[in-house]
């Protein structure tokens, strides 16, 4: 009796095959990468599509699980180590960027804050391993007690935060300095910052630069479940932009910068000037 060909086991072997061909002749391979993963901002399709264009051997993967381990150990690694990887990626990957390889390319993708919030709590109510999981089932927390909840920093200007290493205190007491650190950060540090609404523009312009083979050809880990914007009350709405109102304005002003460059951030040191957070 044949067995049933699974073409997507196929292809994941050709891909393999040819990564590890690549290495083993030195042939040219695509540019080295740190991905900078943002929580719900299409992470997952990104890891997944960079995944096949990279060694297993040649990669450095954050464990979600112990995020603070995998960057130290990262950093305990000699310079020669740590130049060797060409893919690193993760959440806090951010921390890593002083220690990769300086022709490395720096990539993160953003989503506009309200509706990253929204599809948070969907894909944590409905995902077992999600660290709040059992705390929203055990409540029967809606998405307006969520958003509101402090149960995590990811859910309250965490874009500011991420970025100008500030704590949430600093960011909330002194918003316009916040924003203005963590544009700083962004236009010196990265080199392409995508957006989940324009994920396919962002992957053509980073397949581009790292000379990546492949075309992208459909996101994963697409949050199920989940209420659209219309169907959410405006209630609702106005309770989450009010504990992201940082974010908001510096979601804005890097939309803003990049739509004048393609999507492209090394915007060669321009004057930031940030609007005032009401």
């Amino acid at each position: 009796m044949f067995r049933t060909i699974n073409i997507r086991n196929i292809r994941r072997v050709r891909q393999f095959l040819t990564k590890e061909l690549r290495r083993i002749f030195s042939v040219a391979g695509p540019r080295k990468i740190l991905f900078d993963h943002l929580p719900k901002c299409g992470g997952l399709s990104l890891n997944t599509y960079l995944e096949a264009h990279y060694p297993r051997g040649k990669t450095f993967s954050l464990n979600p699980r112990n995020l603070t381990l995998s960057v130290n150990k990262f950093k305990s690694l000699s310079e020669r180590d740590r130049y060797g990887y060409d893919l690193i990626k993760g959440h806090l990957a951010h921390e890593l960027l002083d220690y990769v390889h300086p022709e490395c390319l720096k990539v993160t993708v953003l989503r506009e804050p309200v509706d990253r919030i929204i599809s948070h709590y969907y894909y944590a109510k409905r995902t077992p391993r999600h660290y709040l999981y059992s705390k929203i089932h055990q409540s029967g927390m809606g998405l307006e007690e969520y958003a509101t909840s402090g149960l995590s920093d990811e859910l309250r200007n965490w874009y500011t935060t991420h970025f100008s290493g500030l704590s949430l205190d600093d960011v909330e007491r002194r918003p316009e300095e916040s924003i203005a650190k963590a544009l700083e950060v962004i236009l010196k540090r990265y080199d392409i910052v995508g957006f989940l609404d324009n994920f396919s523009l962002f992957l053509e312009m980073l397949r581009s630069q790292a000379k990546l083979r492949d075309v992208y050809k459909e996101r994963v880990n697409v949050t199920q479940g989940r209420e659209k914007l219309s169907h959410i009350e405006e209630s609702v709405m106005n309770k989450i932009r009010e504990v992201n109102k940082i974010d908001i304005v510096l979601y804005r002003e890097v939309r803003a910068l990049c739509a004048n460059n393609h999507g492209m951030v090394d915007l060669k040191k321009q004057v930031i000037k940030t609007k005032k957070v009401v």
